[in-house]
């Protein structure tokens, strides 16, 4: 059963920002890029996108939409309510990295509900804007959280809090100048008749942003805004044909509608569309829209990418960690590589098909391979979370790929001949040993360790050509160098796993 989105009750203290900010000129790109979403890098993770709109008859303006997930976001208590703090910072600079807008504001949140701020669907949305001079600009978006200090020494030394980074680059050059145009698209959770009070007005429209541009198991209808330009109409008004296509990966078209409008006045008109994408598989899709003409020539056109997901775990906000943990146990190096590459959709349909390719039972309705997999993250992310998710450290790692060991030496205080220069003597390469351990000192080296023996090749997911080379087990050590139990992978018997 689909579940529908659903806002949490927070009081939303500083969310929406704008400014308008002059910036130089810079050359024209004829490479076009509207709606461009992307995910962040960093230890927060959230959703950003930008669209280009004609601002006026010699500015372009550029619209940044930031969705951040609850579950990313650390609420603490204050006296009744539960409360964060978040640092929006967005810079646009030109191609030769002058800058040209800054915008950087702080929002706090409150709740009263607990619950509601570990909700992983929900999230905080920012919307912030900015008017520059035509031309190809770059963009970086950073989003702190003023609750939590970023891991490390340096960092805490600096004060540096937890964060996560967009970059892109917006085009909002030529093209969007001529007459007719069409603005860049901007995907939507939801447009509808704007109402008195509402953040996300455009026009006569309230345009809810989805900067993930994720559709499908939580919203089988795609919606969308954009905007048509052109010279002001003539007294009997003009009309125009607007054709939308949605295309698949390979440029085929798997739905198509044309729609009329009509105007009378102005230079600039909102126009919303919504499309039914509960048909299509998991992947990675484009939406075009085309102006016509009278011989349906497209005198102008927009394009923006979208992914349709229907597996619940793309929706979360560590799914595209999750999905590289899969192509990890699944997949050789080199598709995992190539796996890393893809958009959201793309991975879900890849591992959906390496699933299907490796199911015992493919006639009943539970593959249990994937349930054994998905017993192994659960098994990591309650035994082996320190600092990060227990499936993302290198122990769970090791348990995801291989399963569960047929022995594990664990040594929290070792002295004497419990250390480990003294334990692995004999047991691995005298040049891996001397990496591994400190022989300068001896007894004295009482750093933290877990060993991990498999007697064979232990329970690969999928035994993969390198396992060949394993004939007498495997064994994994690892060490905890700073004291706080997170155990890092230090040495390895077999090739290619580090």
């Amino acid at each position: 059963m689909r579940r529908h989105h659903r806002r949490a009750p927070l009081r939303l203290l500083a969310a929406i920002f704008g400014v308008l900010i002059a910036a130089p000129a810079v050359a024209a790109s004829p490479q076009r890029t509207t709606g461009e979403s992307g995910i962040s890098t960093g230890d927060l993770r959230y959703n950003a996108s930008a669209t280009a709109y004609r601002h006026d008859a010699g500015d372009a303006r550029v619209e940044f939409f930031i969705r951040i997930p609850y579950q990313e976001i650390k609420f603490i208590p204050s006296g009744i309510d539960f409360e964060a703090r978040l640092r929006v910072t967005v810079e646009l600079t030109t191609g030769k990295g002058r800058r040209a807008g800054f915008q950087q504001r702080e929002a706090r949140l409150q709740s009263t509900d607990a619950a509601a701020t570990s909700d992983s669907l929900m999230g905080e949305i920012y919307t912030l804007g900015m008017v520059a001079p035509p031309g190809t600009y770059r963009y970086k978006i950073t989003v702190e959280d003023m609750n939590v200090a970023r891991r490390g020494l340096v960092y805490q030394m600096k004060n540096k809090k937890r964060q996560g980074e967009v970059r892109g680059e917006i085009d909002m050059s030529e093209w969007l100048f001529r007459n007719p145009a069409v603005s860049g698209i901007e995907f939507a959770w939801n447009v509808q008749d704007r109402t008195a009070e509402t953040p996300f007005g455009k026009g006569s429209f309230e345009v809810q942003p989805h900067p993930s541009a994720y559709y499908g198991y939580y919203k089988d209808m795609l919606s969308a805004y954009y905007e048509i330009y052109d010279l002001p109409p003539p007294p009997e008004g003009r009309s125009y044909r607007v054709r939308t296509m949605i295309l698949g990966a390979q440029s085929d078209t798997l739905l198509e509608s044309i729609d009329s409008l009509r105007v009378t006045e102005g230079t600039a008109w909102p126009h919303a569309l919504h499309a039914d994408v509960g048909a299509l598989p998991s992947g990675h899709y484009r939406l075009r829209i085309d102006l016509l003409g009278d011989d349906d020539r497209s005198l102008a056109t927009s394009q923006g990418e979208f992914d349709v997901l229907w597996d619940v775990d793309s929706w979360r906000a560590e799914g595209a960690e999750l999905y590289d943990v899969t192509a990890q146990a699944l997949l050789t190096q080199d598709e995992a590589y190539a796996f890393r590459q893809m958009t959201r959709g793309e991975k879900e349909a890849k591992l959906g098909q390496v699933w299907r390719a490796i199911d015992p039972t493919p006639d009943t309705a539970e593959n249990e391979l994937r349930r054994d997999f998905q017993a192994r993250v659960a098994y990591a992310n309650a035994h082996y979370t320190v600092f990060e998710r227990g499936m993302f450290s290198d122990r769970g790692r090791i348990w995801i790929q291989f399963g569960e060991p047929d022995e594990i030496q664990i040594e929290r205080l070792p002295v004497s001949d419990k250390t480990l220069g003294y334990v692995m003597e004999g047991q691995i390469p005298k040049s891996s040993k001397d990496l591994l351990t400190k022989p300068d000192q001896g007894v004295v080296d009482t750093r933290p360790y877990e060993i991990w023996t498999y007697h064979l090749r232990g329970h690969e997911m999928i035994p993969r050509h390198r396992m060949n080379e394993i004939s007498a087990g495997m064994k994994f050590v690892f060490v905890d160098e700073q004291g706080y139990g997170d155990y890092t992978l230090r040495y390895s018997s077999v090739s290619g796993v580090r």
